[in-house]
């Protein structure tokens, strides 16, 4: 009992003097089992001690959210502009959905009179040719119905909508940033003033539906051509734009290299345009669009003579509105292949354009390849026009 008193005694002394001595074996025995008996959740109470890697983890999660988001963003500009090119089978919107829809099916919206030559009664599908318009025909020269007509010019309509939506969106960059073809930049206009413009144009999609409904109406194509029969016949669409292309070519360069009058009644009025803008594209006059698109169109019909009425609608859609993208002012991410595969682009029309002498062709490069009159956009990258164009 003494003892015990003496060990207490020398510890009191010990706090009171600020010191403490070392814990006695019963002391830290005692320590220690108290702290094991201690409740667990005291001890999941106690601030946590970060490690090193548990620092690193805080640290790289941000890095890698970035890291993910740039990538993303990079993917997204990436394959952004690429949209545009689902603007090509757009163009061929109306004919693919009145032939492969069930609902929208011409067979189910019209009358077979409409688009059969023998009526009701005519059984034969296959070689099912456009319906004779009664209320309009004479017993010498019946007139065919107009519904291929009318779907036909639907079918650039439509088609020519999708195309206006898609530049828009490229014009304002929506889907990427675009490039002027010529250094000097992009003409500005408004773009509704522009866009009324470019629709009325009397020798633009005026004269064009006029001769369409000339040949049409008073059966001046080969009797394939008001057949609703089979689909889209894409050999033969790619035949008639390559007819057409290579009569344009000639017309074209007639135009150019006949007497001074001709090409100044005709063609000079659309090359007032040296740095082009779509809208554009038929802003020239009567004559320029009678020889240099109307006579290629009728010898194109003639010469490719097998096709349907889904094939002259596809051709159609598709010249007409090619021929649109060929007088932009900025370039499309697709320029680079067609321009390998002698495709017409923008930049390649714009070089004709600018020198008036080189690349007669519209649609295909080939002819001019063949004649000697190509240039290549990458021969004025940096003077003339922007380089990569």
């Amino acid at each position: 009992m003494t003892s015990n008193t003496e060990a207490l005694r020398r510890r009191s002394n010990a706090v009171l003097d600020g010191k403490e001595t070392p814990p006695t074996d019963d002391e830290t025995s005692s320590s220690s089992s108290s702290e094991s008996e201690a409740p667990s959740h005291i001890e999941q109470s106690k601030p946590r001690t970060s490690s090193a890697s548990d620092n690193a983890t805080t640290e790289s999660a941000p890095e890698n959210h970035s890291l993910y988001s740039t990538s993303g963003s990079k993917m997204i500009q990436h394959v952004l502009p690429w949209l545009g090119l689902a603007v090509w089978p757009l163009m061929l919107f109306l004919p693919l959905l009145l032939n492969h829809t069930s609902k929208c099916h011409y067979s189910t919206l019209f009358p077979r009179t409409w688009y059969t030559i023998h009526g009701e009664l005519w059984l034969d599908k296959s070689v099912e040719e456009g319906g004779i318009w009664e209320w309009g025909s004479s017993s010498d020269k019946p007139l065919r119905h107009p519904l291929g007509l009318s779907l036909g010019i639907s079918a650039v309509a439509i088609g020519h909508v999708f195309l206006l939506a898609y530049f828009r969106l490229h014009q304002q960059q929506v889907l990427g940033n675009t490039t002027p073809v010529q250094r000097r930049g992009v003409a500005e206009y408004v773009y509704l003033t522009a866009l009324k413009s470019h629709l009325s144009q009397p020798g633009g999609f005026l004269l064009l539906g006029l001769y369409l409904t000339i040949t049409w109406v008073f059966d001046m194509l080969p009797p394939s051509y008001y057949s609703f029969g089979g689909g889209i016949q894409y050999t033969r669409v790619a035949l008639c734009l390559i007819c057409q292309d290579f009569a344009q070519f000639v017309m074209h360069r007639v135009e150019h290299v006949s007497h001074p009058k001709v090409y100044r009644i005709s063609h000079k009025p659309h090359h007032k345009f040296t740095n082009p803008k779509l809208f554009d594209a038929f802003d020239g006059s009567v004559p320029d669009t009678a020889i240099m698109i109307l006579i290629p169109l009728f010898i194109t019909a003639h010469v490719v003579r097998d096709c349907n009425v889904w094939t002259y609608m596809a051709f159609g859609s598709s010249y007409a509105n090619w021929l649109t993208l060929i007088h932009s002012e900025t370039t499309f991410p697709w320029e680079p292949l067609f321009r390998s595969l002698g495709l017409g682009t923008a930049a390649d029309h714009h070089v004709h354009h600018k020198f008036f002498k080189y690349n007669f062709g519209h649609t295909f490069m080939w002819f001019d390849w063949i004649a000697g009159t190509y240039r290549n956009p990458k021969d004025v990258w940096g003077k003339e026009f922007n380089v990569g164009v």
